[in-house]
């Protein structure tokens, strides 16, 4: 069955999407290096040079109903290997922020939504990541308090999880850049 896509309402979902993203979806051509190097593709419904793709063509639902795009963590291997230098991560941020804005949630990734919204939180309240303070909230808002608790003694023993995190100065800058993406 083919989807018969309103071509005002693709020119408006790619508009958003350029906007969001600070540059142009046709930069991409579709060599597919990101989605070679990508390490969770397997996993993913559709290949990162397929969500950028279907974006560009204005197939909103799809991406936005993707698996794809909870799946990516941000590792930037796809980026770093683009020819074109495409934001390929961040299409990935851009894409999960639309579908948030939107009401729309992963069906089956939902423990990797929440990752974000606790990522997010952390930035905001700290201007970056506090460590500790991020899984526990992480823990607490998934109910898997113990899940990987036997992780813990070696990560405090190595200094991957601080006791006290630091905050930035200006706290203002960073609820500015959260602004700006409202």
């Amino acid at each position: 069955m083919k989807t018969v896509i309103n071509e005002q309402d693709r020119r408006n979902f790619v508009s958003l999407v350029e906007s969001m993203l600070h540059d142009k979806l046709s930069k991409c051509y579709q060599c597919g290096k990101c989605s070679a190097g990508c390490p969770v593709n397997f996993e993913m419904d559709y290949t990162p040079n397929q969500i950028i793709k279907m974006a560009e063509l204005g197939m909103e639902d799809k991406v936005l109903n993707s698996k794809t795009i909870w799946l990516c963590v941000s590792c930037n291997t796809c980026s770093t290997r683009c020819p074109k230098g495409f934001e390929v991560t961040g299409i990935m941020d851009v894409l999960r922020e639309i579908a948030e804005r939107k009401g729309i949630s992963s069906k089956t990734e939902k423990e990797i939504q929440m990752f974000h919204e606790v990522f997010l939180d952390n930035v905001k309240s700290n201007g970056r990541i506090f460590e500790l303070e991020l899984v526990g909230k992480y823990k607490l808002k998934t109910r898997h308090l113990f899940r990987d608790i036997f992780l813990a003694p070696k990560m405090l023993e190595k200094g991957k999880l601080k006791m006290h995190g630091e905050k930035i100065s200006d706290l203002n800058q960073i609820a500015k850049i959260f602004k700006d993406f409202e």
